[in-house]
């Protein structure tokens, strides 16, 4: 009886389409991924006519954010998280107010992002944006 000889199994894992499989992950990858997308603010930028309209002051509602992360609201200190609430009501009160949000040029960018998270919370549409001068 003869024994016949045992192949010998390779010790290296064979690496020739090693290449071929990354990239083709890759490419699964690159495909199967899904970016968010935020929404954030449409915001209506003027014209370059420049048509300026004159708007009543009961019609105009001002916040304004500073350096040290206070915000104002009508020369009022409020936090924050009070801001959508006196905007609600005050756009039930009247639905023809415009909130001009003034922001120091020394403020932090997020407090003015975060004013106008509030506003877009309280569903405020017609927002102007302006530079506070002291």
């Amino acid at each position: 009886m003869k024994f016949g000889r045992k192949s010998k199994v390779p010790d290296e894992i064979p690496n020739s389409s090693l290449a071929d499989i990354a990239f083709l992950l890759l490419i699964f990858f690159m495909v199967s991924t899904v970016f968010a997308v935020e929404e954030g603010l449409l915001l209506q930028l003027p014209s370059q006519e420049g048509i300026v309209k004159k708007i009543s002051r009961k019609n105009i509602m001002r916040l304004s954010a500073f350096p040290d992360g206070h915000v104002e609201m009508d020369d009022e200190l409020i936090p924050i998280n009070q801001i959508k609430v006196r905007v609600e009501q005050a756009i039930i009160d009247n639905p023809k107010l415009v909130v001009v949000v003034e922001t120091h040029p020394e403020a932090r960018y997020g407090l003015m992002i975060d004013v106008l998270d509030e506003l877009k919370l309280a569903r405020a549409t017609r927002i102007s944006l302006k530079p506070l001068l002291e």
